[in-house]
């Protein structure tokens, strides 16, 4: 009977040996074979996103710039209302006041809207690929950070810094919301809606940010996103209204006097008329920002023979404007005659009451979205792909 020899490295007998002689390691658990879930790209935990949005936070308060800017905003804000307010409130009744607040309390609602489009943009549109060029994303891409959570604290930080501006805007909006006897409830919506389109904003930029290789080229094109929103895009539509307009007989009911009774008599006509079908390219006006902010102006009532409505400022005149083109060829905008005529068509009833924002916001929100996926997926380790020059450390 054979003794079996021990092998030279010390392995057991009968074990199996690779040809440089060393032993295999055990095979690791099946728990460490898993994928962490830390290293995940969709992985979120409070601490990781607080983490990120703490760190943009202190790396934006160290800049003085960001103290000025926020102080003469404040100023500046403060000096229109006075230098609107103040001679109507030294010389005009109490009428007058009240009118002329309401109105500036909803052009200042505007201004505001517009300062966040010119900020926000600038600070979101330079955060990842800023990073980048810095050195300093490639740290925290290697840490258990996932880019998930990168992505939503770059995101908070600058909602936080739009949210900044619409605070410090509050100390010359209350006091004309309170001298123009404006409702809680509408001051709420405006701010819902500022908060809702700074959100989407900064999620584009940071979209593009990811997209983009230079600081430079992402910022360009978010003002370029803006500017095409707010500006290109109602000139195109009313452009448009040149090529949308055709001559056709239509029915109008017009008043003519009886002098038989002694009264006025609603009667239709037949007459040859211009038809401007502008609601037909007003989907360009659905994502405009002034346009969502009216959205949420008073209800306007569409009737235009009701003696009763909501005050005027700017906002609700221009909701009534955009509610009155998306139905513009509704029967009832050709009567010309009192309610109280004979022979008022009162089978028209009046024009439907058609909201624009539940588009706009939906365009809006779908395009924040998509861009804070295409975010996390650029900023996911590894890089399948990087533009030339571009720096990792």
């Amino acid at each position: 009977m054979t003794a079996m020899m021990p092998s030279p490295s010390g392995s057991p007998p009968g074990s199996a040996l690779p040809p440089g002689g060393d032993a295999l390691p055990p095979p690791p658990p099946a728990a460490l074979r898993k994928r962490p879930l830390a290293n995940g790209r969709w992985q979120l935990r409070p601490r990781g996103v607080w983490l990120v949005t703490a760190l943009e936070l202190k790396q934006r308060l160290r800049s003085l710039r960001w103290y000025i800017a926020l102080g003469v905003w404040t100023l500046v804000l403060l000096g229109i209302g006075l230098l609107a307010l103040g001679p109507m409130m030294y010389s005009g009744s109490w009428v007058d006041v009240r009118v002329t607040a309401r109105v500036l309390f909803s052009l200042q609602m505007i201004l505001v809207l517009f300062a966040m489009l010119l900020v926000v943009p600038a600070l979101s549109a330079g955060s990842i690929n800023g990073d980048r060029t810095a050195g300093t994303l490639a740290t925290l891409q290697v840490s258990l950070l996932s880019p998930a959570e990168l992505v939503l604290g770059k995101l908070l930080a600058g909602f936080a810094t739009g949210l900044a501006f619409q605070v410090l805007a509050l100390p010359s909006v209350v006091p004309l919301a309170l001298l123009g006897e404006v409702g809680i409830f509408y001051m709420l919506r405006l701010v819902l809606v500022l908060s809702l389109l700074t959100l989407c904003v900064t999620s584009i930029g940071l979209g593009l940010s990811a997209l983009t290789a230079r600081q430079l080229g992402s910022v360009v094109l978010m003002y370029a996103l803006v500017f095409g929103v707010t500006a290109v895009a109602p000139i195109t539509w009313a452009t448009s209204a040149a090529f949308l307009q055709y001559d056709t007989t239509v029915q109008t009911y017009r008043g003519t006097y009886d002098s038989s009774s002694d009264r006025w008599i609603c009667e239709p006509q037949m007459r040859e008329r211009r038809v401007v079908r502008a609601d037909l390219s007003l989907p360009l006006m659905w994502a405009n920002p002034v346009v969502l902010l009216a959205e949420a102006a008073p209800r306007v009532n569409m009737d235009i023979n009701a003696s009763e409505g909501p005050d005027m400022d700017a906002l609700v005149l221009l909701k009534a404007g955009m509610r009155t083109v998306a139905t513009s060829n509704h029967p009832s905008h050709r009567v010309n005659c009192s309610p109280e005529d004979p022979g008022y068509p009162e089978h028209l009833a009046t024009p439907p009451n058609r909201p624009l924002w539940p588009m706009g916001l939906a365009m809006w929100m779908l395009a924040g979205g998509g861009s804070l996926v295409l975010a996390v997926h650029r900023i996911g380790v590894p890089i399948g792909r990087l533009g030339k020059g571009t720096r990792i450390a």
